[in-house]
């Protein structure tokens, strides 16, 4: 396998993995709840990981607000 094929295999699974998260403003967007609520959940309530300053949360999980 060659280091292109390599690199474009890797590119493509980290395509998928985006794919699965949102950022809080999509979140908010999506939800109808404020960034800086969504920022709160993501504490404690949201399945979430923060990389630097960007929180990325899972988008197959329920909205919160209706929980």
């Amino acid at each position: 396998m060659s280091a292109d094929e390599t690199k474009e295999q890797l590119q493509n699974k980290l395509n998928e993995l985006m794919s699965q998260l949102m950022t809080t403003e999509e979140a908010a967007e999506q939800w109808g709840l404020s960034q800086d609520h969504i920022k709160r959940l993501c504490t404690n309530k949201l399945i979430a990981c923060k990389r630097g300053k960007t929180w990325l949360i899972l988008k197959d999980q329920p909205n919160p607000k209706q929980s």
